[in-house]
């Protein structure tokens, strides 16, 4: 009987042993669960012992180039991300992350990045994937003016993710750069309403308006855009210039300055905080600010120019503006330094004259003939001095 408990204490010792020895998959969860808290450096080392344990496994690959992005070793997530579609050359997730990885380390490498997103979407076996893929595509077609493209693929993706706002909001970009402006409020309004947070996408339906003309109600919305989050820079920014283009300048310097404050780095923001400055008069302000502006954008024409017309304007009111000399007494009068003994001698000669001149202005009234002189001529001579 002794015998018999020992064997079955040796046999539950080791199912105990069995079920304690880890799968790849396990230690990938592990390092998964990590990566949600943040903890990215752990969770990669996990992933590595996943990948070591099961080389052929292509979800840690993927998982460690995504923390490395975290931690922005760029080059190391490429090398992650080249491995994964490698081993699995059907994983979209990998292709659309490698194409991410790859904008981020050149945002010129265009064509590299919009091969990878197209392969995602050509797989086309994770709607979710297929979508994001999609739209990081439709924004690389709007920076090279491909509206056709980008708004063919966006279409294709909402199919897809009809609930996705963000797939609205891009369509919004580009009927705004195509000037649809209708188009434009209807994919921004749908975008709203299925994010009622969506401050960028409302902040974009409120630049519609107003560049249809609808002042009033950009700014309606971007009201209410702010009562929700008045966190967020655009908002504040927009804003500011539509109190500009209303002439509330106080107000808007206070919006824009709002506007820097969340980013300071913004430099949209300083150059049109030095309109709203200009438009007061305000020249040393303006052209801090307009400075500002040019610090963080070095190549901004528009706040070159308008630091360039505030000098103009700043010597054109010095330039008009003259201080007379005042006379000290006892302090010799210095204005005939410069002059010859001919020409003091001509200038005294002149002011003598002058104290003997007697007054030429014509009275008011009609003078006297004088003697030898008609009544008619001392009438004209009146007449002719009314004249100046």
């Amino acid at each position: 009987m002794k015998k018999i408990l020992a064997v079955l204490a040796l046999l539950a010792l080791g199912c105990i042993n069995i079920y304690a020895v880890k799968t790849a998959g396990d230690v990938y969860n592990s390092g998964y669960d990590l990566y949600l808290v943040n903890d990215y450096k752990a969770a990669v080392k996990l992933f590595k012992q996943a990948i070591k344990m099961e080389p052929e496994f292509v979800k840690p690959y993927n998982m460690a180039g995504l923390s490395y992005i975290a931690m922005k070793q760029v080059d190391h997530a490429l090398f992650m991300y080249k491995q994964a579609v490698y081993i699995d050359p059907d994983f979209a997730e990998a292709y659309y992350d490698y194409g991410v990885a790859t904008e981020i380390k050149d945002p010129k490498n265009i064509d590299a990045a919009e091969q990878l997103y197209q392969k995602a979407i050509i797989l086309n076996n994770d709607d979710y994937i297929y979508a994001r893929a999609s739209l990081n595509l439709a924004k690389l077609y709007r920076k090279q003016e491909r509206h056709d493209d980008a708004i063919e693929a966006l279409r294709n993706a909402i199919k897809a993710e009809p609930t996705f706002q963000e797939l609205y909001n891009e369509a919004g970009l580009n009927y705004l750069d195509e000037r649809l402006y209708d188009k434009a409020i209807e994919m921004f309004s749908k975008a709203v309403e299925l994010k009622h947070e969506y401050v960028e996408a409302q902040t974009n339906l409120a630049i519609t308006y107003e560049k249809k003309g609808n002042l009033a109600k950009a700014m309606y919305e971007l009201q209410s855009t702010l009562r929700k989050d008045d966190k967020f820079a655009g908002a504040q920014y927009t804003y500011g210039n539509a109190l500009i283009m209303s002439g509330y300048y106080d107000d808007a310097i206070a919006h824009l300055k709002a506007a820097i404050g969340l980013d300071p780095k913004f430099a949209e923001a300083y150059y049109s905080l030095g309109k709203a400055y200009l438009h007061k008069y305000m020249f040393t302000e303006a052209e801090a600010a307009y400075r500002m502006a040019l610090k963080n954008r070095s190549k901004y024409t528009l706040a070159k120019k308008g630091l360039d017309y505030v000098k103009k304007l700043q010597k054109g009111f010095r330039d008009h503006i003259t201080f007379p000399k005042i006379a000290v007494e006892g302090e010799e009068d210095d204005s005939t330094q410069d002059l010859t003994d001919e020409q003091i001698a001509a200038a005294k000669k002149k002011a003598a004259e002058a104290e003997n001149v007697e007054d030429l202005r014509m009275p008011s009234f009609k003078p006297t003939p004088k003697e030898g002189e008609d009544a008619s001529d001392a009438q004209a001579n009146t007449q002719d001095a009314d004249e100046f």
